[in-house]
């Protein structure tokens, strides 16, 4: 055998001997075993054009993605949630020479609540494309001597300035952050479940029942991301916006004689005269954008909130009046808030011959809208100073605009025995289904407390009993004509009706139901 041909076999017995992933990596990489490192007609190894040929057919069953240089994240769908409160204790103080010590079970700890907060460091919403659930960590269980568990740690999570919050189920717009350092909290933590030192009374000196944590709030999020500007500059492409924006601040875009150079908002700040305007380069825009033709109008909700619309025009095209005509169209089916916008046009490119022929020629058509109409070149410099100190007296004309942020009162957040407000039991809906012989309730106050109780011990059964009969559910149902088998639904609970409230029928049924009582729910212990 040649030299070449035992080199071919060596490599093939060891790439059959290399785990799975690296086999892979190999043959991914199309490196020398595809071109081959023998003589002209050697076999290549074995499996390597056909794992390129299953690569390639699994990528195009995906479809081809985004480039990763065109995904902006202004938009983002998350899901938040509020730590569990810790459990109630059920314990009992035995101590040496303290006759009757009494109930000793303590609190649960709150949950961590989550908080969205305004970071200045941000300009976009990247950070969640990749992490979309962000969890509260739930509070401590009681313990015994009258020990309360401990509160969890509050999350936050850190969103761009001018960032929206809505309920995604709902759309209700539920916060919205303009300023660095805004925060709000959007997922409140449960509260922690009491222990049986908390039920005592004169009634009820040995309490045998505690509760368990109140569940935090749970929701998904759509946040959209509105840049905070003062100028926003919109344009066709190739218009020269990024090449003014790089002229006027210190921010560098991508430029280049194409057009959607810009593909994502740029944001730059531009100090002249002790003075400073925040400009915002929003990528070019097409007619028909409203439509989904180029980019889209997407991006146009950064210009939103911005004072000044810095119109550009490409006074080299060959209809630059047209274009403008074309781009305020857009804008007014994008949002009638623009129209009314104060609004300076830059005729820009008059370094080129043809921008200088088209200003001679529509110089007039230009002024006819009463608008400030000023030549520039982007690239030269020349006239950036006059559109820079127009917009900047502009502003000094408009009245103080403070952007006010939204946020949602926050109540009472500390302690331990923070819950969600008072529940009123006697506020529920039924929901009947004959046909299955089901009853569903409907009830924010009973479905908590449904939540809320640890069914391991008796005395929560007597105390739900007792909850039906006091808000008037027992009643309602029988009322409606309820049977005995008819299944009940409040919330995650599902039982079975039944006519006898005895406590010896209910004691049996629990013993059943619960054949293993845990804890101290057993106490006292029979003699």
């Amino acid at each position: 055998e040649t030299f070449d041909t035992c080199v071919v076999r060596l490599a093939m017995a060891v790439l059959v001997r290399l785990p799975r992933v690296a086999r892979g990596a190999l043959v991914r990489s199309g490196a020398t075993w595809q071109h081959g490192i023998g003589p002209r007609g050697t076999p290549r190894v074995r499996g390597a054009s056909a794992g390129a040929g299953a690569e390639e057919e699994s990528g195009s069953s995906r479809g081809r993605s985004m480039p990763a240089e065109m995904r902006y994240f202004d938009t983002a769908k998350i899901l938040v949630r509020g730590g569990d409160g810790g459990n109630g204790c059920v314990a009992f103080r035995r101590e040496k020479f303290v006759a009757h010590g009494g109930p000793a079970g303590g609190n649960g700890g709150r949950g961590g609540h989550v908080w969205i907060v305004a970071d200045g460091s941000l300009n976009s919403l990247r950070t969640f494309r990749k992490q979309i659930h962000f969890r509260a960590k739930p509070g401590g269980h009681g313990q015994g001597s009258k020990c309360e568990g401990k509160a969890a740690s509050d999350l936050r999570v850190n969103v761009p300035p001018g960032t929206v919050i809505k309920d995604a189920e709902t759309m209700e717009v539920l916060a919205e952050l303009v300023k660095h350092g805004d925060q709000a909290v959007i997922a409140k933590g449960g509260r922690g479940g009491r222990g049986n030192a908390s039920f005592k009374s004169s009634k009820n000196k040995t309490p045998q029942l505690a509760e368990k944590g109140e569940a935090g709030q749970e929701l998904w999020l759509e946040l959209e991301l509105k840049l905070v500007a003062d100028v926003g500059i919109v344009g066709c492409p190739n218009a020269g916006k990024s090449t003014l924006l790089s002229v006027v601040s210190n921010a560098k875009p991508k430029i280049a004689n194409y057009p959607f150079t810009t593909l994502t908002p740029n944001l730059g700040v531009c100090e002249q005269d002790f003075e400073t305007v925040v400009f915002a380069d929003v990528p070019g825009l097409l007619e028909g954008a409203h439509d989904g033709v180029g980019l889209g109008k997407e991006f146009l909700r950064h210009c939103e909130r911005c004072r000044i619309l810095l119109h550009m025009v490409d006074g080299s095209s060959k209809d630059p009046l047209g274009d403008y005509h074309a781009i305020v169209n857009e804008l007014s089916l994008f949002s009638p808030r623009f129209g009314s916008k104060p609004t300076v046009i830059g005729f820009n490119k008059m370094d080129l011959p043809e921008a200088q022929e088209n200003w001679e020629v529509l110089k007039a058509e230009f002024e006819k809208s009463g608008l400030p109409v000023f030549p520039l070149s982007t690239a030269t410099g020349e006239g950036v100073v006059n559109v820079v100190r127009k917009v900047r007296d502009i502003m000094k004309e408009l009245p103080e605009e403070d952007l006010q942020s939204i946020i949602p009162p926050t109540g009472k957040l500390g302690g331990s025995n923070y819950g969600h407000g008072k529940q009123d039991y006697e506020d529920f809906a039924i929901e009947e289904m004959l046909h299955e012989r089901t009853w569903i309730i409907h009830g924010e106050g009973l479905e908590r407390f449904v939540q809320m109780t640890n069914w391991q011990y008796f005395e929560s059964v007597k105390r739900f009993q007792k909850v039906l009969d006091v808000s008037g559910l027992s009643q309602e149902l029988q009322k409606r004509g309820i049977k005995n088998g008819d299944t009940v639904i409040i919330g995650d609970l599902e039982f079975e009706w039944d006519d006898d409230f005895s406590l010896a029928h209910m004691y049996e049924k629990w013993l059943d139901t619960e054949r293993k009582p845990l804890g101290s729910s057993r106490w006292p212990h029979p003699v």
